[in-house]
């Protein structure tokens, strides 16, 4: 999948209050619109399905670009000259994704940011009678993916605090719901982040820029919910959790699941995990390279992709742990297994188990939602 950029912007109005409006950095690619706004960056990303009514004009010195996203008119103004090739670059990508192109006139401009704040006003009213309803719904499909107690019956615990687990380094707190709109504001992230980053795109071979799990191509799900923390002393003590994604469109899940169908996916994604929980944890900078690939078995059928890890995290008394992380994707969802435990050997059985009822969720969610 291609990316393209296009930089030298600014925005009107900010996409958070009193947020960063310059300088503007627009990244294209068939999912949807990144924005990188002000320095350090601010990220924001909006699919193509939550952008309408985009326009864009010619300028003597730039162009302008207008679109209304969740009820709210934007525009953008390019602050320098364009090229002919980069004006036409600009042009095919966005007439791609529904985009015009006006007449050059400050007064067509004008005009068209006056309409669209009309059509915005409408369209936010009626949107909102429907809005409400549609994602309780979703969130009850979504939260229905994620593992429950039905899943580990016996001698497991549940815990809904993320300070009893060292899976709280790597995986959103238990039972957190988040909301995300084209108006999020991605936090920036900390030295093990960057550093998980940076082993996950070199480990996998892919630039950043074009990178979907940590890079500037990841698209942020609608709605995401995650389980409750679940362990047990089995297996020399285990830990387990997962998280549930939805996308609005099923085409940013088709773009993540390319990238993470790449044969060395798993133990990337396993080792930029664990890189990132001994960092978190401890404040040192590890670069783990002994992961392997992790094939759960499962006879349900759909795609998943995993890997494990060992590791040891001395600040807890853990001197040899596995790290196993399991990816599954389906139509609008995609749903996170992360599990730590002692004696891997022993609980693989038990982990593709749980691997498996979340994969024939997922798949059956997914033909109901779509």
């Amino acid at each position: 999948m291609s990316v393209s950029r296009s930089e030298g912007w600014s925005v009107r109005p900010s996409f958070s209050p009193h947020g960063p409006t310059a300088p503007v950095t627009l990244l294209f690619d068939d999912a949807g619109v990144t924005q990188l706004a002000g320095n350090p960056a601010v990220v924001w990303q909006t699919p193509w399905g939550e952008v309408s009514n985009l326009r864009l004009v010619r300028r003597r010195r730039g162009a302008t670009m207008v679109a209304v996203i969740a009820g709210v008119v934007y525009q953008w103004r390019h602050v320098g000259p364009l090229s002919r090739a980069q004006f036409e670059e600009l042009r095919a990508v966005l007439a791609r994704h529904g985009g015009r192109e006006l007449p050059r006139s400050r007064r067509n401009v004008a005009v068209t940011v006056a309409s669209l704040v009309i059509l915005a006003s409408f369209g936010g009213y009626f949107g909102s009678l429907f809005v409400s309803a549609a994602r309780s719904s979703t969130l009850s499909a979504l939260a229905a993916v994620n593992l429950s107690a039905r899943d580990v019956s016996g001698t497991w615990s549940a815990s809904p605090s993320s300070s009893t687990s060292e899976l709280a380094t790597i995986m959103p707190a238990p039972g957190q719901v988040i909301t995300f709109n084209p108006s999020t504001t991605q936090p920036a992230q900390d030295t093990a982040f960057t550093l998980a980053a940076s082993h996950f795109q070199r480990c996998l071979g892919v630039a950043s820029v074009d990178d979907r799990i940590y890079g500037l191509a990841a698209q942020s799900p609608s709605l995401q919910v995650s389980s409750p923390v679940f362990s047990s002393s089995s297996f020399g003590g285990i830990q387990v959790e997962s998280t549930a994604q939805y996308y609005d469109s099923p085409v940013n899940v088709a773009s993540d699941v390319a990238e993470m169908s790449r044969p060395s996916f798993g133990r990337c994604f396993a080792e930029s995990n664990a890189d990132m929980m001994i960092g978190r944890s401890s404040s040192s900078t590890p670069n783990l390279t002994n992961g392997v690939a992790y094939r759960a078995r499962t006879f349900t059928k759909g795609w998943a992709s995993g890997g494990a890890v060992s590791l040891t995290l001395p600040v807890i008394g853990v001197a040899h742990a596995n790290l196993v992380m399991i990816v599954e994707a389906a139509g609008h969802y995609e749903v996170t297994l992360a599990a730590l435990v002692v004696d891997l050997a022993t609980a693989r059985a038990t982990i593709d188990n749980l691997a498996n009822a979340l994969l024939a969720r997922v798949n059956s969610t997914s033909t109901v939602s779509a």
